[in-house]
């Protein structure tokens, strides 16, 4: 008897496209409209057409594998993180490396761009966070015994960055003079990922969890067993109503924000990834999209 093909169909989303071209694992991707851009193991950083699914004529080929991407929408620079702690600089607009930056020494697994404050921050392996300005000239490095950064979230406003490390706290500082205003344990084993929503954090870590915070006082408002392994990356949908989750256990799982209730699990029998999902991309309220170890991007969209 042949299985009824819809019993495999997510129920809460669509996934409208799937892209391929990469040769090697997909480690960040980032959405700036109309294109998605993502960096790969392959050395390569790439533009991709949402609609079609076909890679643009922009393609950027590096020395060494490409971790984190961040962009600055008003001068068109796109930053460029690899596994030898340089940073890339690249002009959209003549196509061309205007900087390379060699302050950090080690891998940098994460970049972020502060449109509020127009600067770049990036983090790497050793646990050493640098902050740029908006032409990447260098206004503070400083040194965390945190380990490896995963991730440096953004709040809402731009006037809080969420630092998450290894060693299984989380630093929250202020952008203006990048003082530390709350520090807190937060997962056994580190911190992957962090998400704010207003003076509350969620958070992900390689111990599987979950956990919802007042950063501002570091109480633990909830928390949930929510992967089978590490949690990778934390994004709202939806108006902020559901949040998206992605693991090292090759599944995408959405979650009611109100009360972290499951939604659904998404794997690779219902049309997910074959291998570990590193990042999520918001789109829109209704679209968003995730990469791969699998070597695959997945857009995905709320069925009405």
């Amino acid at each position: 008897m042949k299985r009824n093909s819809l019993l495999f169909e997510p129920k809460t989303v669509e996934n409208i496209i799937t892209i391929t071209g990469h040769a090697g694992a997909i480690y960040d991707v980032l959405y700036f409209n109309p294109s998605i851009f993502t960096s790969s193991a392959d050395k390569y950083v790439a533009q991709w057409n949402m609609e079609t699914g076909e890679q643009t004529n922009f393609a950027v080929k590096l020395e060494y594998s490409a971790y984190g991407i961040a962009h600055n929408p008003e001068n068109n620079l796109l930053a460029i993180a690899n596994n030898r702690g340089q940073i890339h600089v690249i002009d959209l607009k003549q196509k061309k490396e205007v900087r390379l930056l060699e302050q950090h020494k080690s891998s940098i697994f994460s970049l972020t761009f502060n449109p509020y404050k127009k600067q770049f921050y990036s983090g790497d392996k050793e646990g050493y966070f640098c902050a740029w300005d908006e032409n990447f000239e260098l206004l503070i490095t400083l040194p965390f015994d945190c380990g490896k950064i995963r991730e440096i979230a953004l709040s809402e406003d731009g006037s809080h960055i969420a630092i998450c490390g290894q060693e299984e706290k989380v630093y929250i500082l202020e952008t203006e003079f990048f003082n530390t205003v709350n520090e807190f344990k937060a997962h056994k084993e580190g911190v992957n990922c962090a998400l704010f929503d207003k003076e509350e954090l969620y958070t992900g870590g390689k111990d599987a969890y979950i956990r919802k915070w007042n950063w501002k006082t570091g109480e633990k408002i909830a928390a949930i067993p929510a992967h089978n392994f590490a949690v990778y990356d934390l994004e709202f949908i939806d108006n902020k109503k559901k949040i998206v989750s992605v693991s090292f256990d090759k599944s995408i799982k959405i979650w009611n924000s109100k009360d972290l209730s499951i939604i659904e699990r998404i794997e690779y029998r219902n049309k997910g990834h074959r291998h570990c999902v590193n990042r999520i991309a918001k789109i829109n309220e209704e679209k968003f999209a995730t990469v791969s170890d699998d070597r695959k991007i997945k857009i995905w969209k709320l069925k009405e």
